[in-house]
């Protein structure tokens, strides 16, 4: 797998995972705590602060190894193949 972006000035690319997030017995979004407690010491652990960053849709730069963790964290939680481009978000500038 090999993910090549082009990055131009006026041009953002975040990784959201707000899509995938889990859901409680209530149908409500687990705590970011829960779900960290939960993936730690295992394949798919990331910090809290790159959960929270990726739930909230802003995270901008980090280790590639996390963006795979996350899709497969992702692809667990829904049961589904999620890859890492399906959880970056490219905003641009209308500038051109």
């Amino acid at each position: 797998m090999s993910i090549c972006i082009d990055v131009f000035q006026g041009m953002r690319v975040l990784l959201d995972i707000s899509p995938y997030w889990p859901q409680d017995d209530d149908g409500e979004p687990r705590s970011i705590n829960s779900v960290y407690e939960e993936i730690k010491g295992t394949p798919y652990e990331v910090g809290r602060n790159t959960l929270r960053l990726a739930l909230n849709g802003i995270l901008d730069r980090g280790h590639y190894s996390n963006v795979v963790k996350l899709a497969r964290l992702c692809s667990k939680w829904i049961g589904e193949p999620v890859t890492p481009n399906d959880l970056l978000r490219v905003e641009e500038d209308d500038e051109k």
